[in-house]
């Protein structure tokens, strides 16, 4: 008895020791992080703002200063949606690990979760819950709310890497957002005879029509297309046969003006084509991408 009961109290006290030890190291890369930060924000005098929760994370608010004519709206509720641009980057070594591409924006409820990689982070949607549309913040999250020490080898994010969040949100609707991404690339790219269609969507007409045959909603149409994003992320290229009413709002609106023969390059906002929805599959992209379109009519069923 008295030799199982050695063993039992020595068994004991080992996982005690390895309980301690364990997290005694979590508490000391919880305070490494926290000297880190804090020493940072002093000697670039930064007033970072610690969580209430005081879990760990710090940020600082940039709000949208008003202009006559123009009031700036009141803080973020959790049921608001939330259009904005998102830079994830480590705090030793400055890498950007992700970020929003120029041409294109994020959105989603401020309510809902936010993260990388597969990992939530309830700071953002904390922070963003304090900011007003226009504005921007900066959030620093420690290692161990970030990879821990871990990391994320698949991106390259080293252990127990401190992690700055930048996010800038915008107060324009989606369709205006839309609006300057597409004039920028059109802009950058420098196309010529771009028409701009009472809908949002600019096009070139790259053909002239061979055919008479109008093209109505339910009318089969023949085409070929090449389809990328703006930041050329994403091509496919295929031809298909549909009736417009069946393809998103775009070809809708756009395909009746055109008839067998027609090559046409549209530039189309994301509200008109795949909206908030990210498209999976072989060639997927994000949600609130504007697409460049180019499709050629073959045929025309009517």
């Amino acid at each position: 008895m008295i030799k199982k009961l050695s063993l039992y109290t020595f068994a004991l006290l080992a996982t005690i020791v390895i309980f301690s030890s364990c997290k005694k190291d979590y508490t000391t890369v919880q305070m490494m992080d926290e000297n880190i930060l804090t020493d940072f924000f002093k000697k670039n005098n930064i007033n970072a703002i610690p969580d209430s929760a005081k879990t760990g994370y710090y940020y600082v608010l940039n709000q949208p200063v008003a202009v006559p004519g123009d009031p700036v709206a009141e803080v973020y509720k959790l049921s608001d949606s939330v259009r904005y641009s998102i830079t994830l980057t480590g705090f030793s070594n400055g890498i950007v690990y992700l970020s929003t591409p120029a041409l294109r924006n994020e959105g989603q409820r401020v309510g809902t979760t936010f993260g990388f990689y597969g990992k939530g982070i309830p700071a953002i949607s904390q922070v963003l819950n304090k900011l007003k549309p226009g504005g921007s913040t900066k959030i620093y999250l420690p290692s161990y709310l970030a990879f821990g020490k871990n990391g994320f080898p698949t991106a390259n994010i080293p252990s127990n890497e401190i992690m700055v969040i930048s996010i800038t949100t915008y107060k324009e609707s989606q369709k205006e957002l839309d609006d300057v991404h597409l004039k920028a690339y059109i802009a950058a790219n420098s196309f010529t005879d771009v028409i701009k269609d009472a809908s949002g969507i600019y096009y070139q007409i790259l053909a002239p029509a061979t055919g008479t045959d109008p093209i109505t909603l339910i009318s089969l149409v023949n085409f070929s297309y090449n389809l990328k994003t703006l930041d050329g992320g994403v091509t496919q290229d295929a031809t298909t046969t549909f009736a417009p009413k069946d393809l998103i709002p775009a070809f809708r609106i756009m395909m009746p003006k055109f008839k067998k023969g027609n090559k046409v390059r549209m530039f189309l906002p994301s509200v008109l084509s795949y909206g908030n929805r990210a498209q999976d599959g072989t060639n997927s992209f994000p949600a609130n991408s504007c697409l460049d379109y180019t499709v050629e009519i073959l045929a025309v069923t009517p």
